[in-house]
């Protein structure tokens, strides 16, 4: 569902109570996630998580959902399910987001534009639906993305040692802790 809300020069610049995006100045609102796209969350929290207090302590992850100013955009509020900064810097290298059924132009259109152009190296989007992952490296091969449709461990390219496994996106994950 799409609500058209302008904003102009120096209104608020929070988005709506709910969950939703900001894209320039228009209100998106986001779907939630099921079980499937909880327990991928998890996953990626959880191995993110291992990953970086072995080797790399002082890189930041944001909470799921936070908000991500785009500085090239006015009016423009994104919230990625995980954004990564390297090194100190202000703006993710990493962002991960799942495809919503009811923006897909969104999702699989617009916002890798978005990422590249504010300078994010790598953005993922993950269809747990479908069990599809397209890996966009912006540095190596712009806006077309790889696919990754099966079995296989992934590699997220802004570290040399950490993969991800395919599998363990897709589990099932119903408990709650």
């Amino acid at each position: 569902m799409t609500q058209v809300i302008r904003l102009e020069q120096g209104e608020c610049t929070q988005c709506p109570e709910g969950n939703c995006e900001l894209i320039n100045g228009v209100v998106y609102e986001k779907a939630a996630l099921d079980d499937k796209g909880v327990g991928a969350v998890r996953y990626l929290h959880a191995a993110y998580s291992k990953f970086r207090l072995a080797h790399r302590p002082l890189d930041k992850v944001a909470d799921p959902q936070a908000e991500l100013v785009l500085p090239q955009l006015e009016n423009t509020i994104l919230k990625p399910e995980i954004a990564v900064t390297v090194n100190g810097m202000e703006f993710p290298q990493w962002v991960v987001e799942f495809a919503d059924d009811n923006n897909e132009e969104i999702s699989y259109l617009l916002k890798p534009a978005l990422y590249r152009d504010a300078g994010v190296t790598e953005y993922w989007v993950i269809d747990p639906d479908r069990e599809v992952i397209l890996i966009y490296s912006f540095e190596r091969s712009g806006l077309v993305p790889l696919i990754i449709e099966g079995p296989q461990r992934i590699r997220v390219s802004i570290y040399k040692n950490f993969f991800l496994s395919y599998s363990d996106f897709f589990k099932y994950r119903g408990e709650r802790k």
